[in-house]
C-alpha cells in the first residue's frame, strides 16, 4: 500500500530480489520494482494470475508504453485497489512542447474517485472526444487536498534530486495483454514522494487498472518482415514492453495450405505448388486456366510445354524451388519486375496482395495484412487516412480519388502504369499487368497492346530479353512503324499510340 515508508522499500526489495531476479523496472536510488511487499495484501501478482497467466508480474513489468494511440473503442476497468484513499483516473493529451506537468483541469476523469474493484467504463470514445486532439495520451491518478497526480509518463513525477541517478520516481508499470488485443494494465503507486524518498512500498497494487482500445505509437500498423517467405512475410506491428514495436507475422510456416494464387502460401519458398484446380485445368501465373496446346497458343517469346506457356528460352530447362526460368537462365522469381499500383511481385508474377484477403469489421486489407480502419487508428509518418477507402495514404493522397488504372502520388493522379515492368508475356494495362494476346499468325507475330499508361514510360517485357519502350510523341512512333513495313519485316506486331 501507499504510503508505507522507504524503509519497507528497501527491506522488501532486497528479500524479493534474494529469490527473484527478474525484476526490470529500476528506480533513481537503484531499487528494482515491482516487490511483494508481503504486507498481507492482495498483490498485483494474484491478480495477474487470475487474468492474465501468461503474463510474469515482475519479468513483463515495464514502464513503456508510457503514452497510448487510443482506438475507435475504449473500456477501463478498477481491477485491483488495496489503499484507503479515493482517487480517481483520467487520460490527458500529449503536447511534445509542453515543460510542465499536465493540470488537473487538463486531465480528463474515466473512473471516479471512490469507485470499487469491479468499476468498468464501456461505451466511451477518447477519440471522439471533443477535448481530445489527436495525438498520442497519458494517464494519471489524480486527487483533491493537496495530492500531487501520479503520471505514466515519469518525467512528471517528483524528481529524487538526492539518488545516485537524478531522475523522476517511478510511480506506474504498465503490462502487455497477452489474451486481449490493444489492451494494458497500468499499476499505480499512490503515495507523494520528495527529493529523497519514494514514500511507498513499491508493490503497485494502490489502483490497477486495466485500459482496452489503446496501442502505442506505431502499434496495429502493416509491416513486412524480410527473413520470412511467402504469406509470412505480412505482419502487424505489435508494442513492446521495453519501448518501440515489433513485426509480427500473420501466417505461420505450414499453418495454410497452399491455393493457386500466386502467393506462397505454406511459405516453403515455393507457389502454387500442388495447388488444386477443377478437373481439366492447370494452375498458371496464379490461377486455374486451361492448359495450352495446339488450339490454345501461347504469348509471343513463349512455347507450350507440359500445358503451361513457358520462355520459348527455357523450354526443358529445370530451376530450384525458389528460381524460376526467364530467357534461359534461372532467376530470382521477380528480379527485374517492376509491378503497377499497389500489385505486388510474388512468385514471379505481379498480384494485388489483398485480393484473397477477407477482414472482420472495423478493418481493411493494406499490403496483405488486416489493419484497424484508419479513422480508428493512427497513420504512420508521411501518411493519412483516407476516410472513403478506411486506409493510410500518402500525405496528400487522402482527398483524391483516382480514375481506373491511376494511382495518386505526391497528390497528382499519374498513370499505374509508369514504370512498369510486367512479367514475360504480360504488358502492363489498366494499372495491371495483362497476359498479352496468344500468337495466333503462325510466325511468332502476336500482336501488343498498349495503352497510354505504357506510352508515358512504362516498359514491355516482350520474354525475349528486349524492352519496347514507346515515344510519347505519336508522330514518331507511326514514322516508326512506316519505316517497318516498308523493310518488309515479318513481325506483324502493331504498336498503337495514343497521346493520353
Amino acid at each position: 500500500m501507499g504510503r508505507a515508508g522507504s524503509a519497507l522499500l528497501s527491506l522488501a526489495a532486497l528479500c524479493a530480489l534474494s529469490s527473484n531476479a527478474l525484476a526490470l523496472v529500476t528506480q533513481p536510488n537503484g531499487t528494482a520494482v515491482p516487490i511483494d511487499s508481503m504486507n498481507g495484501e492482495t498483490q498485483i501478482y494474484t491478480m495477474l494470475k487470475n487474468r492474465e497467466p501468461g503474463v510474469d508480474w515482475q519479468k513483463d513489468s515495464n514502464t513503456t508504453p508510457d503514452v497510448f494511440s487510443p482506438l475507435c473503442g475504449f473500456t477501463a476497468e478498477l481491477v485491483l485497489r488495496q489503499t484507503g484513499s479515493s482517487l480517481a483516473v483520467g487520460w490527458y493529451n500529449i503536447d511534445p512542447a509542453r515543460t510542465a506537468a499536465p493540470t488537473t483541469a487538463e486531465i480528463y476523469q474515466v473512473i471516479a474517485a471512490g469507485s470499487p474493484v469491479g468499476t468498468k467504463i464501456t461505451g466511451a470514445s477518447i477519440r471522439g472526444d471533443s477535448r481530445y486532439k489527436g495525438g498520442l495520451i497519458g494517464f494519471a491518478l489524480i486527487g483533491s487536498g493537496g495530492f500531487t497526480s501520479k503520471f505514466t509518463e515519469k518525467k512528471w513525477n517528483t524528481v529524487c534530486t538526492s539518488c545516485a541517478t537524478v531522475g523522476p520516481w517511478i510511480h506506474s508499470v504498465t503490462y502487455i495483454s497477452k489474451s486481449t488485443s490493444n489492451a494494458f494494465y497500468v499499476g499505480f503507486e499512490d503515495g507523494n514522494s520528495t527529493a529523497s524518498s519514494f514514500g511507498n512500498d513499491g508493490d503497485y497494487n494502490d489502483y490497477v487498472f486495466f485500459f482496452t482500445g489503446l496501442t502505442c505509437q506505431g502499434g496495429g500498423q502493416s509491416c513486412d518482415i524480410p527473413t520470412n517467405v511467402g504469406a509470412c512475410r505480412n505482419g502487424v506491428t505489435e508494442c513492446l514492453g521495453t519501448g518501440g514495436t515489433s513485426c509480427k507475422a500473420l501466417v505461420s510456416p505450414g499453418q495454410n495450405a497452399e491455393k493457386c494464387d500466386g502467393v506462397d502460401n505454406d511459405c516453403n519458398g515455393q507457389v502454387d505448388e500442388n495447388a488444386t484446380c477443377p478437373v481439366g485445368q492447370l494452375c498458371s501465373r496464379g490461377r486455374c486456366a486451361d492448359p495450352c496446346g495446339s488450339e490454345a497458343l501461347c504469348p509471343v517469346g513463349q512455347s507450350c510445354e507440359l500445358g503451361r506457356c513457358v520462355d520459348t528460352a527455357c523450354v526443358g530447362k529445370t530451376c530450384a524451388a525458389n528460381q524460376v526460368c526467364r530467357g534461359g537462365s534461372c532467376v530470382s522469381p521477380c528480379e527485374g519486375i517492376v509491378c503497377p499500383g499497389s500489385t505486388v511481385c510474388s512468385g514471379g508474377i505481379c498480384i494485388d496482395p489483398c485480393a484473397s484477403v477477407i477482414c472482420p469489421s472495423g478493418q481493411v486489407c493494406q499490403n496483405g495484412a488486416c489493419i484497424t480502419t484508419c479513422d480508428c487508428a493512427p497513420c504512420s509518418t508521411g501518411y493519412s487516412c483516407q476516410a472513403a477507402s478506411g486506409k493510410c495514404v500518402t500525405t496528400g493522397c487522402e482527398s483524391i480519388s483516382c480514375g481506373t488504372g491511376d494511382v495518386c502520388r505526391s497528390g497528382s493522379c499519374v498513370p499505374a502504369c509508369t514504370g512498369a515492368v510486367c512479367p514475360s508475356g504480360q504488358a502492363c494495362s489498366s494499372g495491371l499487368c495483362k497476359d498479352l494476346p496468344p500468337d495466333t499468325s503462325g510466325g511468332g507475330g502476336g500482336e501488343i497492346p498498349t495503352d497510354p499508361e505504357v506510352i508515358q514510360g512504362g516498359a514491355i517485357d516482350t520474354g525475349c530479353g528486349c524492352r519496347i519502350t514507346p515515344s510519347p510523341d505519336r508522330q514518331s512512333a507511326l514514322a516508326l512503324l512506316a519505316a517497318v513495313s516498308l523493310l518488309g519485316l515479318a513481325s506483324r506486331r502493331r504498336i498503337f499510340v495514343r497521346r493520353r
